[in-house]
């Protein structure tokens, strides 16, 4: 738009002399002397810009130019810039010169001289800006440290200043971590010379630097980072000295564990989990020898206990480190190799016992009536067209299936004295298993009563989950609830695909 404005001042200048012609015969020896005039008064000049204006002039002479020589006035002294002789009207001259303006010009001047060597002298001050420093910005203190290791740290504030001698535009703020930048903010300005903040930034494990970006009213930027020193302290490590506790309800347990800190521990706190729900019943402040130490507190967990928690705390809130101990309370948990009926009187036998948590050979389980008792649960394969089904019976004799579970001298569990009733439910894939306890075993299976079996096949052997309460006449006791989990089945080493192996482990409430 500037330079627009200024090509129409010279378009004025131009048409305000009549005689614009370039017809110099006969000079008129009264013909006035060249007149020369500059669109502006004067000339501001921009180093910080790329786009400042050109020198221009009209120079109208009615006797004709002859020379116009152009020379630069600076600090130092008048130098010659550049001499014109050549002009295609020499009654009329318009100049235009882009100059490499330097901080020390002070005007630009023109002597035009005509044919009646009639001499014109015009002067253009020019006021120049020289170039600025872009925005200086100065951290204090000049880096943060915070060191975990002090008794009671504190975070320094931060406090930046920032000086422009051009203007400021914006000051932007941004945090510095290992993940990358956050934006913190920042501020428009309307060309303040100086900026000061001053901010409690909360620096946390893993943050670099506060980097600031400040930005004059040239578009010059500045970027400066302060450092950020966080020097952390490792959580305390906990070693427990057990992954599966087995107890009684009511009884004082030991929860063994060996703790090492840096810090030094400053309490110990256990809970219960109880259906998924966390309950504090053991907490201790830790004083003497806090930074190696074997640990052995006492606590007392209900028949709903599943897990115990264990905090460790070296006083820094979230850098509390924390274990897992699974829980078996008033339950009896075994892992069973079952063989399939082929197996029935090899080992791994294919009938278990849920009294002595273990399998029996046909042999074993029909030698008495007391023996008969101790047998609940048998394995059995069934194949059609190739195709292998995995099921679970009860001890009767189902469509004559103890007649095949084969023992010595001719003699099958059909010959077995008494037959316990075992029955099943499939339980559903969202049960928790691993936190199964008396009442959730039972309540489940209670929901699916409607469905229970006195065999039960499974599609999805392994990983299945299967509920079973026990006969009568159980040697375990009658009206019991457990539940058994498939973990692995596998063939046994010949070409028998009958001959199978499966893996199960065994849940069973203890009696009240």
């Amino acid at each position: 738009m500037i330079r627009k404005i200024y090509t129409l001042l010279i378009l004025g200048l131009c048409l305000g002399f009549v005689a614009c012609g370039d017809d110099n015969d006969g000079l008129d020896p009264n013909a006035a002397a060249p007149v020369i005039n500059f669109p502006m008064e004067q000339l501001d000049v921009d180093l910080n810009k790329v786009d400042n204006l050109p020198v221009v002039a009209v120079i109208k002479s009615q006797a004709g130019l002859q020379s116009v020589t152009m020379k630069l006035q600076t600090v130092e002294g008048v130098t010659e810039y550049k001499t014109v002789t050549d002009f295609f009207n020499p009654n009329s001259y318009s100049l235009s010169e882009n100059l490499e303006y330097n901080a020390n010009y002070e005007a630009f001047i023109i002597e035009a001289t005509d044919k009646l060597n009639h001499v014109t002298s015009g002067t253009l001050p020019i006021a120049v800006t020289d170039v600025m420093a872009r925005p200086v910005i100065t951290f204090d203190p000049e880096e943060i440290v915070y060191d975990e290791m002090d008794e009671n740290p504190v975070m320094p504030q931060t406090t930046f200043k920032v000086v422009s001698e051009a203007g400021l535009k914006k000051v932007e703020r941004f945090l510095v971590s290992a993940d990358g930048q956050t934006s913190k903010g920042g501020d428009v300005l309307n060309g303040d010379k100086e900026y000061k903040y001053e901010g409690d930034i909360a620096y946390k494990e893993g943050d670099k630097g506060f980097k600031v970006k400040a930005e004059d009213v040239y578009g010059n930027v500045t970027i400066s980072t302060l450092p950020v020193i966080y020097k952390t302290v490792p959580a305390p490590v906990l070693t427990l000295g057990k992954e599966l506790i087995s107890t009684d309800e009511g009884v004082d347990t030991e929860v063994p564990m060996h703790i090492e800190s840096v810090r030094g521990v400053k309490y110990v706190a256990i809970s219960r989990v109880e259906n998924g729900v966390s309950t504090e019943i053991f907490r201790e402040e830790i004083v003497g020898e806090n930074k190696n130490f074997d640990y052995k507190p006492t606590v007392q967990l209900t028949e709903e206990t599943s897990q115990l928690k264990v905090i460790v705390s070296d006083g820094r809130e979230g850098k509390e480190v924390i274990g897992t101990v699974k829980t078996y309370v008033n339950m009896e948990v075994v892992q069973l190799k079952v063989g399939s009926h082929i197996l029935a009187n090899a080992e791994p036998f294919a009938v278990i016992s849920l009294n002595d948590m273990k399998t029996y050979s046909v042999d074993e389980a029909i030698a008495s009536e007391e023996s008969a008792k101790n047998v609940d649960i048998k394995f059995f394969i069934n194949s059609k067209d190739g195709v292998l089904s995995f099921r679970f019976y009860s001890m009767e004799n189902v469509d004559q299936k103890n007649s095949l579970y084969k023992g010595s001298g001719g003699k099958t569990l059909s010959n077995l004295p008494i037959k316990n009733m075992t029955k099943y439910v499939l339980f559903p894939a969202n049960f928790d298993y691993d936190t199964a306890s008396r009442s959730s075993i039972e309540n489940e299976y209670l929901t699916g009563n409607a469905d229970q079996k006195v065999y039960m096949t499974i599609e999805n052997f392994v990983g299945s989950v299967i509920g079973f309460k026990t006969g009568g006449s159980s040697s375990a006791g009658g009206e019991r609830y457990g539940v058994m989990k498939v973990l692995d089945v596998s063939g046994k080493m010949d070409n028998n695909t009958m001959k199978q192996i499966a893996t199960v482990e065994i849940k069973f409430p203890k009696k009240k």
